[in-house]
């Protein structure tokens, strides 16, 4: 909820804001990984939630560069729209290449420095956020019934050309299955664990999945989960006028500031 909300608040700001956040995002980023072995290796309670925060942190780079635009793919062409599927995957694949080597390469990283290897609790974290998000893109290449573009920024608007709005896909069943299957399994070794670090670290990647299923979920049923985060978003106009104050340039082309200023009058009179 916090990342939607984050999302939302990001991707309208102008570009210079972008750089800036992401500078920072980096600093961020790289001192995770440099801290790894250490956070990792604490057994503590404390401990299990800095490293599940610590894959949190960087899942959170990898999506903060793509949403915003600086990692990308090899191209930013819309899908045609006579693709077959293998073309619209491969085209699709394309236009985020870069951002899913990052996410490969993070991970391999996470599974070197993490002590423990892949049985920390951050790699589980970060394997859940890594899995789950790529069940969650071939759905969405098969076809989803509930998907609204508003949720995408403007520079990656011809993402939507590769979506197919579909009520039933392949995939979806089994990706529920699936999940059902390792939430169980998941539970029932924090029921088994005796040591309350292990508990908490079995039940903070349980609520991922959950997360993630649910995710599913609303990419299916008509359930209109876009009015969840439509109070997060900011007004279009708000968004074009502020672009246009603080850079002098508007991404939906030309402004007719009297246009403005008629409606400031109208509005305060």
């Amino acid at each position: 909820m916090v990342f939607h909300w984050a999302y939302f608040v990001v991707c309208p700001s102008p570009q210079r804001l972008h750089d800036v956040l992401f500078r920072l995002a980096s600093i961020v980023f790289i001192a995770a990984l440099a801290l790894t072995p250490w956070i990792t290796a604490q057994a503590s309670v404390t401990g299990v939630v800095m490293s599940f925060t610590l894959a949190i942190v960087l899942w959170g780079w990898l999506e903060l560069g793509y949403l915003i635009d600086k990692v990308g793919g090899l191209h930013k062409r819309a899908c045609p729209p006579d693709a077959s599927l293998l073309q619209r995957f491969r085209a699709g694949l394309g236009t985020c290449i870069y951002h899913e080597l990052g996410v490969i390469i993070t991970g391999l990283l996470l599974a070197i420095l993490a002590d423990g290897g892949v049985r920390s609790v951050a790699f589980w974290t970060y394997s859940t956020l890594w899995l789950m998000r790529w069940s969650a893109k071939i759905n969405l290449i098969l076809g989803v019934r509930n998907y609204n573009r508003d949720w995408l920024p403007a520079a990656l608007q011809y993402v939507d050309s590769y979506i197919q709005r579909r009520k039933m896909n392949v995939l979806f069943p089994l990706s529920m299955a699936l999940s059902l299957w390792v939430l169980v399994e998941i539970v029932n070794r924090a029921h088994a664990s005796l040591l309350i670090s292990e508990q908490i670290g079995y039940t903070l990647v349980a609520t991922l999945v959950s997360l993630g299923a649910l995710e599913h979920i609303f990419l299916m049923l008509p359930l209109g989960e876009g009015r969840l985060w439509g109070w997060a978003s900011p007004p279009k106009s708000a968004s074009v006028f502020s672009d246009f104050v603080l850079t002098g340039q508007s991404s939906v082309g030309p402004i007719r500031t009297d246009t403005f200023q008629a409606d400031i009058q109208a509005n305060n009179p």
